[in-house]
């Protein structure tokens, strides 16, 4: 391997190392009133996709990207009253407080969709049927100087 593709490929992970650490300390992330009551927020730090959501008053920050097959949650539904958010993509459920995964997705169109072709239906349920679905990664939250800080 010749010295540049040496000082490239060592380049190459620091820089993944760098992007992979996690901060000790809070980050802005967007002003307390860009998120109303019982609503959700996108917002990227740190090469982190995390969706902030306001319930009952009190700020909350998981990992924006469904644990199941990638979608934002925050495209999805926001249940402020049972502190649940569902994927907009498959219906994954997570509790918006803890992250925890409250509802396996469904595999089956949503209401209201023509079933698809048997033979892609087949397909589709054959290659999503092994996919797992992880709880969400929480974040710390707190609210200073009417900005809303994750760590």
């Amino acid at each position: 391997m010749s010295n540049n593709n040496k000082e490239a490929q060592k380049n190459m992970w620091k820089t993944l190392s760098v992007s992979n650490q996690r901060n000790d300390y809070f980050r802005d992330v967007c002003k307390a009133e860009e998120v109303a009551e019982g609503s959700m927020k996108h917002v990227e730090v740190d090469g982190r996709e995390i969706l902030i959501a306001k319930v009952d008053g009190k700020f909350y920050a998981i990992a924006d990207r469904c644990g199941h097959m990638n979608s934002l949650l925050s495209m999805g539904y926001l249940d402020a009253a049972k502190n649940k958010v569902t994927c907009g993509f498959h219906g994954a459920q997570f509790d918006i407080t803890t992250g925890q995964k409250l509802k396996e997705p469904r595999l089956a169109p949503p209401e209201g969709m023509d079933p698809l072709p048997e033979k892609l239906s087949e397909f589709v349920y054959k290659m999503m049927n092994p996919i797992r679905t992880y709880d969400q990664e929480r974040y710390e939250v707190k609210v200073e100087d009417n900005m809303v800080k994750v760590k």
